[in-house]
């Protein structure tokens, strides 16, 4: 029951957000042109233009416009290949239920290159299946389709990439200035918990709401790298772009550290001073994030009305003021005073650079040093299928699995007498996931999304008669439908299944599809639950150990890069500071994934949270530390502590993966001779946050949740 409570959560959770209109009225011109056509020549071909449409606008994800060309140009000629391969193929029974299990394993192996190549095999998955449910009468017949399929793709991507204005960065612009508003909203609440001398538990809310920076900046680097792979990446505003983004990296860097070290702070009188300077500071920095935002959401240039008070002589005028920063000569901790120094910095050259963007000028030295050299080395295109050719791979098992549970769904409904079989099957496509928890939430909003859909078609099709207006009913059921999808799931399948019902309708005139449809559903939701239980079941509570046993040991790298390098600064340990992110962030999935297949009280789960909690929070604390400082003020004693907390992580994450109690905590201490209070708190709390970090490894490798 507890299990059923969290997937209905989850499915009627509206994520915060808006409806993408834009998106809604673009992929419902893209379905109601092909059938437009359809309908005025008589062409009952000309309907799969509109299937098409509706898939390639559905497969644009955003991103670079480079990017989604070759996504939706995949899309639109693999799916027109595969629509007429599959177009003879369901006249026999045999043939039907031999290419029903390869097709759609080869197309669910397809995530083997990706979350993008298997969204996209998904597409050309429902093409096949769907071409197979309508065979085709002879060549002439499946070349038609092939050409609907095509003229519909098409269609689409112009619609997509030519008739919405084409302006190359503009997703590399929207996708970094996501990124500095994050950094603007964490500088305000930065501020304002110096101010107030807030408390640990305020730091640590804190945190959590701005967990979401590292994701976005992961998002920005795939749609800058993507543009800048193109000829437009020698460009001079390809370069302001990349250096405003690689500048986000050692300045998020920087406001943790400072959060750390003010959070560590003593709350005495004598701070009062300082909190009130570094609160007024982060209020100035954020202000400056909000200008960058502002111009790299600016779809031109010119016409800004002021210029900033950090302008580098120049008399041309900026979209906003950029707040002017300045320091004072009161030193109470020169710890605090190199975090902000090294900000002061940073914030120059976001300053320098963003002008330059606004005026055209060249790229600073000072923006071109932050800027490392990436050596990008081919990858043959066979590589990603030999590294999942084998029976552990997940990929692997779930392409068998989805290929053979889809092809079994085929051959039940068709023994069971049920109308539109292949409708099963693509159901069990869609409810069918790698991971059982998704694959429940799946199946619920996919029943509940088609007996409420289903009772809307049928509402509908007793009162609209006319084929015009049932065009009507399902453009707009389709722009509605696709407008709610980053809000919820389930709104989006409730909407989107009258659409296809009437689709279906319109082409075979048949007003009781609805009801066959329905039962299509619990058939297919049966199926695909026995298949996620069943064969070659994956729990999470498996791959959550070996998850988080990678963020303990990119932790220990962390650390080990900060302390040896002696500066956070560096290209090495700003590498080690985003392996060590990306691998908190698999940790955090597939946790979420462990949430949603527990069944057990829910209290359970806090040691699992509190190791991924923990692993952070000493995260921050070497970022804290990693402030770069004279070679004298930094103990010598912080590079043996270094080397025993290193090997204590990796302790901790070898009995993590053996799922063994981890061997009990030497004493470890930093003796520190210093006269920086905030630094001498810093090191204190590295020994504290260890322990923390033990304990809870020791729960979950004790407890319940992983057995």
């Amino acid at each position: 029951m507890r299990r059923l409570l969290r997937h209905l959560r989850s499915v009627l959770r509206v994520r915060p957000g808006k409806p993408a209109i834009g998106a809604g009225l673009r992929t419902a011109l893209a379905t109601a042109v092909p059938l437009i056509l359809a309908f005025l020549l008589g062409v009952k071909d000309a309907s799969w233009g509109g299937l098409s449409g509706l898939l390639v606008s559905l497969a644009d994800k955003g991103g670079s416009y480079r990017t989604r060309a070759k996504e939706l140009g995949a899309v639109t000629l693999l799916g027109a290949l595969v629509g007429a391969l599959g177009a003879p193929g369901g006249s026999l029974p045999w043939l039907d239920v031999t290419l029903m299990w390869l097709g759609v394993t080869a197309a669910a192996f397809a995530r083997s290159y990706g979350e993008t190549p298997g969204s996209i095999g998904g597409q050309l998955a429902v093409i096949f299946v769907v071409s197979l449910g309508a065979p085709a009468v002879g060549v002439e017949t499946a070349l038609a389709r092939a050409f609907w399929l095509l003229f519909g793709g098409l269609w689409a991507m112009t619609l997509s990439l030519v008739l919405w204005p084409l302006r190359p960065y503009r997703p590399a612009r929207r996708a970094i200035a996501r990124v500095y508003r994050e950094l603007a909203e964490a500088c305000w609440d930065l501020g304002r918990l110096s101010r107030e001398g807030a408390g640990s538990q305020a730091w640590v809310e804190a945190a959590e709401r701005h967990m979401s920076v590292r994701p976005l900046m992961e998002q920005a680097r795939a749609t800058l790298g993507a543009t800048r792979g193109s000829h437009l990446g020698r460009s001079q505003r390809g370069e302001h772009l990349l250096v405003l983004l690689e500048t986000c990296e050692p300045m998020s860097a920087q406001l943790i550290a400072l959060a750390e070290a003010m959070e560590a702070a003593v709350r005495e009188p004598r701070f009062v001073p300082l909190r009130a300077r570094v609160g007024s500071l982060c209020d100035a920095y954020a202000a400056m994030a909000n200008w960058v935002e502002q111009v790299l959401d600016r779809e031109r240039n010119e016409g800004a009305p002021r210029a900033p008070r950090l302008a580098p002589r120049s008399r041309r005028r900026h979209y906003s003021p950029a707040p002017g920063i300045r320091t004072q000569e009161d030193l109470l901790s020169l710890h605090v005073e190199t975090v902000l120094s090294k900000l002061r910095e940073m914030a120059g050259v976001v300053h320098e650079t963003t002008a330059g963007l606004l005026h055209g000028d060249p790229v600073s030295d000072r923006g071109r040093s932050l800027v490392g050299n990436e050596e990008r080395r081919a990858r043959s295109w066979l590589a990603p299928l030999r590294d999942h050719l084998h029976s552990d791979s997940l990929v692997f098992r779930h392409a068998f699995r989805v290929g053979l549970v889809a092809t079994a769904a085929l051959v039940v409904t068709q023994a069971l007498g049920i109308r539109d079989a292949h409708w099963v099957s693509l159901t069990v496509i869609a409810i069918l996931q790698p991971y059982s928890g998704i694959t429940e939430e799946r199946a619920l909003q996919r029943v509940g999304g088609t007996l409420l859909g289903a009772c809307l078609a049928a509402v509908i099709a007793t009162r609209v008669h006319s084929p015009s207006a049932l065009l009507t009913v399902i453009v707009l059921l389709t722009a509605v439908s696709v407008s709610l999808l980053p809000i919820n799931f389930g709104a989006f399948q409730i909407l989107l299944t009258p659409d296809y019902l009437l689709l279906a309708t319109l082409s075979s005139g048949d007003w009781s599809l609805a009801g066959q449809r329905a039962l299509g559903v619990l058939v297919a939701c049966a199926m695909a639950l026995a298949g996620a239980w069943l064969l070659w079941p994956m729990p999470e509570r498996r791959r959550f150990p070996e998850a988080a046993a990678a963020a303990l040991r990119a932790d220990s790298d962390y650390l080990r890069e900060v302390i040896s390098r002696g500066s956070g600064i560096r290209p090495e340990v700003s590498a080690a500071r985003r392996c060590f992110g990306l691998a908190l962030l698999d940790a955090e999935a597939s946790f979420e994934r462990l949430t949603a297949e527990y069944h057990g009280p829910p209290q359970q789960l806090e040691s699992g949270m509190a190791v991924i909690t923990y692993a952070r929070r000493f995260a921050t604390v070497v970022t804290a530390l990693g402030t770069e400082r004279p070679e004298e003020e930094v103990p010598g004693q912080l590079k043996q502590f270094a080397h025993q907390a290193g090997g204590v992580l990796d302790e901790l994450a070898d009995a993590l993966k053996a799922r063994r109690a981890p061997p009990p905590l030497p004493p470890l201490q930093v003796a520190c001779k210093t006269d920086d209070p905030v630094f001498r708190a810093l090191l204190e709390r590295m020994p504290r946050q260890l322990g923390m970090l033990h304990g809870a490894v020791s729960r979950l490798s004790s407890g319940p949740i992983l057995r």
